[in-house]
């Protein structure tokens, strides 16, 4: 089974989907080739992929959307002429909900049998948008989980379901938690600590209400 995993994030090897990549890899205890879509030509990369046995295309989510690239590659692509080929997902983002991708999720299952790929499912992670600026030992769990589903993967060619639903559990949240967030966010509590850290670092800490994209008045 000759694998293909394409990075799809914006950053290439400097952002969050690396690190799933690579903890994946690593539990499948196999050099699957590693394409940055950042840093390839999307028609190139969409004859390249037509070599490969699976793909599998890893990337973060903004709000409800994939990356730019992502959908520029997807605009290049053939259905397989090939049968018994096979297409899966990893999609990380911040939002601690994992409704957030449920669109995206019924996009990319109809995507792979659209290119005539067998669908392997979308392994979904939120909360992640600190990963790859966190020490290892609070990514112990992440970690675990995607080397199994590379053990699996490399053992079954598909996706571990029981892990991928429990790395899914965090469906929405309920009216009270939902509360108590709102409430730690404005007594500076939470996330806002991360960030406002991260802003500071950055010298932006003044531009934090800045609104780039609003209208002006004329």
């Amino acid at each position: 089974m000759k694998t293909l995993i394409i990075n799809g994030s914006p950053k290439a090897k400097n952002g969050n989907t690396e690190v799933f990549i690579q903890q994946f890899i690593k539990g499948a205890g196999t050099s699957y080739e590693v394409c940055y879509l950042a840093k390839e030509d999307s028609q190139q990369l969409a004859e390249y992929m037509k070599q490969f046995d699976t793909i599998i295309v890893a990337m973060p989510l903004y709000i409800h959307a994939m990356p730019g690239i992502v959908m520029k590659l997807i605009g290049c692509m053939e259905p397989a002429t090939d049968a018994g080929k096979s297409m899966g997902f990893i999609v990380q983002f911040g939002f601690m909900e994992s409704a957030h991708s449920k669109y995206l999720e019924k996009y990319l299952s109809s995507l792979a049998r659209h290119l005539n790929y067998n669908y392997l499912g979308t392994v979904v992670r939120g909360g992640s948008s600190g990963t790859s600026m966190m020490p290892d030992k609070m990514n112990k769990k992440l970690f675990k989980q995607m080397q199994i589903l590379g053990e699996h993967f490399e053992k079954e060619g598909s996706f571990n379901i029981e892990i991928m639903n429990e790395m899914a559990k965090l469906i929405e949240l309920s009216k009270g938690k939902s509360r108590v967030f709102q409430f730690l966010s404005k007594i500076g509590i939470g996330d806002s600590i991360f960030w406002n850290q991260m802003l500071k670092k950055n010298n932006a800490m003044d531009k934090v209400f800045d609104k780039p994209f609003a209208e002006k008045n004329a």
